[in-house]
């Protein structure tokens, strides 16, 4: 009697444990909060007239957007950095290059 409602007790918890995992749920939902935010990156870059041409990479993570690639000035760096705070971005760490800056 006791081991059946051992055996009982483990393959419900087996159950819980196989069961969805909250934190993939949340995974998921941050993956396309993030993927909706590098969109919207991208799109203010291709209204501002200096960085509608410039191939600057966006990734976005928890939040954090990443800046790489080049521009042609340092006030294209600045600009790119503060169109990149669209909705629901903490922070952006900008690693754009200035072509031709310290050669």
């Amino acid at each position: 009697m006791r081991l059946s409602w051992f055996l009982t007790a483990v393959a419900t918890a087996g159950l819980i444990l196989v069961g969805t995992n909250p934190m993939a749920v949340a995974d998921e939902g941050s993956t396309v909060a993030d993927a909706k935010q590098e969109q919207q990156i991208h799109a203010q870059f291709q209204k501002a007239p200096d960085l509608k041409n410039t191939r600057i990479e966006v990734n976005v993570d928890d939040g954090i957007a990443v800046l790489q690639g080049t521009v042609d000035s340092e006030r294209e760096k600045k600009e790119a950095q503060q169109l990149a705070h669209v909705d629901g971005i903490l922070g952006v760490n900008n690693r754009l290059e200035v072509r031709g800056a310290g050669k």
